[in-house]
């Protein structure tokens, strides 16, 4: 697996192969040096993905960076969504026009790092005495390495979590702070919260935003896994990764109190405009939604862990990594990691969390006292750190991102076509072992 190459859909050649056929821009290089000696800031390219309020607050971080030194100058350059920089990425690369540094997700950094595009950034951690990367929240970290080698740095992190209506929860008989522990107790909640008349739906009990992430909490939970742990087969087929996906299809279908997952994107998902207007009881979404739903709803709102089947369980890598791109030239890379050590730096990391939701990704920051005096006053913020104990990681391998897509395609048939988990799954798992295979 490791010695594949990703290929680009516009151009045959291997990513290896185009790395390997040009150096650094000659040009780039040239006029870093010639900034350097008038005076003049190295100016960088940032790549990040994010929209909302979530992107403004990033923004703000760029602008902050700017003004507090004259030595970098960071141009800050919106890509639709971390999915997008991916993609656009490998372009950039094939063309030789490649920004500096770039925000990417879990799905698509490992391919990058295995290809080489990526710089390993253990140089700089080890000679920075300022930067402390012991002080990052350790679940955070594991996402971030390949055989040894940090290839990137943890920058917006986030957790599913379990959103709820108060006030259907008191109107239904609950406990208002614990309404839900297991899925056992989930599934009897949605029953008598959801609302039909005249034959239509008008409240459904549950819904779950559509992404894969959001899936691992139940298969994870149930003691399933994506990969075997020598990540050479694939176990995403077998009983104990598919019991929650056949239940979502029974409570879609059978019961009919979840809402069938539609998608869409950060801020216009359908489930989550539907939670926010009282169409929904309980919605599993990520604590990076945290600030946008609180803004929203007009409702009591209620937060806590996810459920669980035998034991908690969420993914801890969703959101996105810092990288430096490999085929920046020297200074530019330099200058990158000025940049990314001031976004997730402490205090820039108790910003970013107070004013989005994603989490602090350092302990010093979770620990601080106005993050103590935060959680006091927020205690939503307080339960998505609680549960992080519970963060596992995807597999970092180099066909992830096609891995995954395999998956959705799976929980896509089931959602929206009632196929049984057992079918779906089994069909994403021999594709998926066709991928390990080559």
């Amino acid at each position: 697996m490791k010695s594949k190459f990703i290929k680009s859909v516009l151009v045959a050649s291997s990513l290896v192969m185009v790395l390997a056929g040009c150096g650094q821009g000659a040009s780039s290089s040239t006029t870093s040096q010639q900034n350097n000696k008038q005076g003049n800031p190295v100016e960088i390219e940032f790549w990040y993905g994010n929209s909302g309020v979530i992107g403004e607050t990033t923004k703000d971080l760029v602008e902050q960076f700017n003004q507090s030194q004259d030595e970098v100058k960071v141009n800050a350059v919106f890509q639709e969504s971390t999915n997008n920089i991916g993609k656009k990425l490998l372009t950039a690369i094939v063309g030789n026009a490649v920004p500096d540094v770039v925000q990417l997700n879990a799905r698509f950094w490992p391919a990058f790092a295995y290809n080489k595009a990526l710089l390993p950034l253990d140089p700089y951690i080890q000679n920075d005495p300022e930067f402390n990367y012991s002080d990052f929240v350790d679940s955070f970290v594991d996402n971030t390495l390949i055989e040894g080698k940090t290839y990137t740095i943890p920058f917006n992190r986030s957790t599913p979590i379990l959103y709820y209506n108060k006030d259907i929860v008191k109107e239904i008989g609950l406990d208002l702070e614990h309404p839900v522990t297991t899925w056992d107790e989930m599934m009897a909640a949605a029953k008598k919260a959801t609302v039909v008349k005249d034959g239509k739906t008008e409240r459904f009990g549950y819904a779950s935003l559509l992404p894969p992430l959001y899936y691992y909490s139940l298969m994870w939970s149930n003691g399933g896994d994506i990969l075997s742990p020598d990540q050479k087969d694939v176990v995403i087929d077998q009983a104990p990764a598919i019991q929650g996906l056949e239940m979502y299809r029974k409570m879609i279908y059978d019961d009919k109190i979840m809402m069938q997952p539609l998608g869409g994107n950060r801020d216009g998902d359908q489930e989550m405009i539907n939670f926010q207007n009282g169409k929904v009881a309980f919605l599993l979404a990520s604590t990076g939604d945290l600030n946008q739903i609180q803004n929203n709803v007009k409702f009591k709102l209620g937060v806590d862990f996810v459920p669980k089947f035998k034991e908690y369980a969420v993914p801890s890598t969703s959101g996105g990594n810092l990288a430096i791109v490999a085929k920046a030239p020297k200074e530019k890379q330099d200058a990158a990691w000025k940049f990314i050590k001031f976004l997730t730096d402490k205090q820039q990391t108790i910003y970013f969390a107070q004013h989005t939701g994603y989490m602090p990704i350092r302990k010093s920051a979770i620990e601080a006292p106005e993050m103590v005096k935060f959680y006091e006053e927020n205690p939503f913020f307080k339960t998505t750190v609680d549960q992080l104990p519970y963060g596992r990681g995807i597999p970092v391998v180099p066909d992830f991102e096609k891995i995954e897509t395999e998956i959705q395609n799976a929980l896509g048939k089931t959602y929206a076509e009632n196929v049984p988990a057992q079918e779906s799954m089994k069909e994403a798992a021999d594709k998926i072992r066709e991928l390990l295979k080559k």
